[in-house]
C-alpha cells in the first residue's frame, strides 16, 4: 500500500512539473514570436532521470 501511495505522489509531482515546463515553454515561444515570427519550434532540453 505504501508503495502505491508513493507512486501516486510521484506521478502527481511529475505531472505538475510537466505542466509548469509546458507553460514556461509556451511563454518562451510567445516571447520569441513577438520579437520576430519564426517557424522552427524552440529547442528545449529536458534532462530525464532514469528510474
Amino acid at each position: 500500500m505504501k508503495k502505491l501511495l508513493e507512486k501516486a505522489k510521484e506521478a502527481r509531482k511529475t505531472q505538475r512539473l510537466r505542466q509548469l515546463l509546458d507553460r514556461a515553454i509556451d511563454r518562451v515561444r510567445d516571447a520569441l514570436a513577438g520579437a520576430e515570427p519564426r517557424l522552427q519550434p524552440v529547442p528545449v532540453r529536458v534532462k530525464r532521470r532514469k528510474g
